[in-house]
């Protein structure tokens, strides 16, 4: 199968750097997959779990939203945070779930909506990815 470099950092860090198979990730049209020779593109992601296809095994990971560009072969991704499974507190991930359920419901007009909504999707994310870990 043809390869593509794919790269993901964060502020924090190079999280990822290598040649992969596949990559898949959630943008705001929804999911979307690339392959090598992939037609030029850039959009914005949502806090999800990525899976990253190299070698024929899978790996997955959490991002927390950001921008992937792919062009003349290689993505990258700059995400504002990123994690493996592994790294992930589930006690801290439910903890922020809960936290942000709970704005969401409060009727306090001053509540940002859109952050907290991605606070949740985040936490969700982060609690997907630790159950994938879970898993194998």
């Amino acid at each position: 199968m043809a390869k593509f470099s794919l790269e993901i950092v964060t502020p924090d860090r190079r999280f990822f750097k290598g040649e992969v198979d596949s990559l898949i990730v959630s943008s705001l049209v929804g999911k979307m997959q690339f392959l090598a020779n992939h037609t030029p593109y850039v959009a914005a992601l949502l806090p999800d779990v990525i899976k990253i296809t190299q070698n024929g095994f899978n790996k997955y990971a959490v991002i927390a939203g950001g921008f992937i560009e792919f062009i003349d072969n290689k993505a990258i991704i700059m995400a504002d945070a990123a994690e493996w499974p592994e790294e992930i507190d589930r006690e801290r991930a439910e903890e922020e779930l809960d936290r942000a359920r709970k704005k969401l419901q409060a009727k306090d007009e001053n509540i940002d909506y859109l952050k907290a909504k991605l606070k949740l999707m985040k936490a969700t994310a982060r609690l997907k990815a630790s159950d994938i870990m879970n898993k194998k």
